[in-house]
């Protein structure tokens, strides 16, 4: 399919049409991402790419951009260092009348005016001054964020500036929750490790015949004796 240049989309003309539902088919989004990097860390400065006019973006230009600053982040900060965010998602569906072009096809492209169209895409509609992408990192990476950050504006149907702002962080990372380990230390847990080997030395002292074992035998030895001796004289005493 040969894609018609921007010019055609981005002027914010009539109403956007969002209702999907009535419409026969709505091409895919390609964004495949909406946030990139580390997710798990807080990071004190804040870089803002701002468009300047209000304009619709369409989804493939937005994914142009995105890989674009992503791939430069990875490789000139590094995956760790940045917290990468599209803020925008292309909610108004772009449609198109379809007509036959072409020597000879005068009659036929006539066709009927303000027809409904046919879904072609998706864009955002965006105003002047608002936020399109925002990347977070530390003080030291701002020059390479602003210059990856440049690189992908120019895929973008509109002129655009870049804000450099610091936010105040707690100083403390996010990770997974911590009730994993706290389960694994459990006092019930303890309790039962603690009692098993009690269990063993009771149970296994009979089953063995260890040292605890032989003392039992031999009291139950001297108590045979004892009985034995007591008879003696008792049977000595009735002769």
């Amino acid at each position: 399919m040969v894609r018609k240049p921007a010019k055609m989309y981005r002027n914010v003309n009539k109403k956007a049409f969002t209702r999907r539902k009535y419409m026969g088919g709505v091409p895919g989004n390609k964004i495949v991402q909406y946030e990139m990097g580390n997710l798990s860390q807080e990071f004190p400065s804040e870089i803002d790419l701002i468009v300047d006019e209000t304009c619709q973006i369409r989804h493939s230009a937005l994914e142009a951009a995105r890989i674009t600053i992503n791939r430069r982040l990875m490789k000139d900060v590094g995956r760790s260092n940045f917290h990468f965010k599209v803020r925008v998602f292309p909610h108004h569906v772009l449609r198109e009348n379809k007509q036959a072009t072409g020597a000879g096809a005068d009659r036929v492209s006539e066709g009927m005016r303000l027809a409904f169209g046919k879904a072609v895409g998706t864009a955002a509609r965006m105003s002047a001054g608002q936020k399109l992408m925002t990347v977070f990192s530390t003080p030291q990476y701002i020059e390479k964020i602003k210059d990856a950050m440049r690189h992908g504006g120019h895929k973008l149907p509109t002129p655009s500036h870049l804000k450099v702002s610091e936010i105040k962080v707690s100083g403390r990372v996010i990770a997974a929750p911590k009730l994993v380990g706290e389960k694994v230390v459990a006092a019930p847990v303890v309790a039962e490790v603690a009692a098993e080997p009690a269990k063993d030395a009771k149970g296994a002292a009979p089953a063995k015949g260890g040292k605890d074992a032989a003392p039992a035998k031999d009291a139950k030895g001297a108590a045979a004796k004892d009985d034995k001796k007591g008879a003696a004289p008792a049977k000595g005493g009735k002769k």
